[in-house]
């Protein structure tokens, strides 16, 4: 939390003291989550069977938030604060005893905070910089099968680099976001913490509207 705070802070701090263009807006949009086929095998307690649990998909997820953008002759700095949904199914096999192949949804709710840096070309807006993400809620059919728990971290970290065109008050933005902490990091079963190989990135489509 006390990263949160720090963030919060740098953003209230620039934007009282810059002398600068200032507006603010709000955006919303599509993600697409990009994660590298990987399973993890489970080991049965007492009569429970091992099993392999593998990502089946990465669903597409939304977005929607305030943004506030500060000019500085031709660079800007752009906070964020957006709430994030996404999901991805994961397909469950047996591996002893009889097989079998199911198929689990598991959502998930962040609070993404995003601190751009950049220099205009025109409209073009080109930026980088950190992103915070905070973990609201989770849901997930994954509780159905015996032996699983969840254990989240309150707080993630990464970057994203974006591209903007900007017509008017008219937002267009498009970015990578690349991050620290594997998928799956949060996934336990019976006691023992999973998680899968890769760490995962997203490309975000975004609208903005400036006030």
């Amino acid at each position: 939390m006390k990263k949160i705070i720090g963030l919060i802070g740098l953003m209230v701090f620039v934007t009282l003291t810059l002398n600068a263009q200032f507006r603010a807006g709000f955006k919303f949009g599509v993600s697409s989550v990009n994660l590298a086929p990987g399973s993890i095998d489970v080991a049965g307690v007492n009569d429970f069977q091992d099993f392999k649990l593998a990502v089946a998909k990465a669903n597409y997820g939304v977005h929607a938030g305030l943004f506030a953008q500060i000019k500085l002759a031709g660079l800007f700095i752009q906070p964020e604060v957006m709430f994030n949904s996404n999901s991805a199914d994961f397909k469950l096999s047996e591996i002893t005893g009889q097989p079998f192949d199911v198929v689990k949804r598991e959502n998930y709710q962040y609070l993404d905070i995003p601190l751009l840096l950049g220099f205009k070309l025109g409209p073009l807006q080109l930026g980088a910089g950190p992103v915070g993400h905070v973990f609201l809620n989770s849901g997930s059919e994954l509780f159905d099968i015996n032996g699983y728990g969840q254990k989240f971290k309150e707080f993630k970290y990464g970057y994203q680099a974006n591209a903007s065109l900007v017509i008017g008050k008219l937002y267009l933005d498009v970015r990578y976001e690349g991050n620290s902490s594997r998928f799956g990091d949060h996934i336990e079963f019976f006691g023992n913490q999973y998680s899968f190989s890769k760490s995962p990135s997203r490309l975000i489509g975004s609208i903005g509207i400036a006030f």
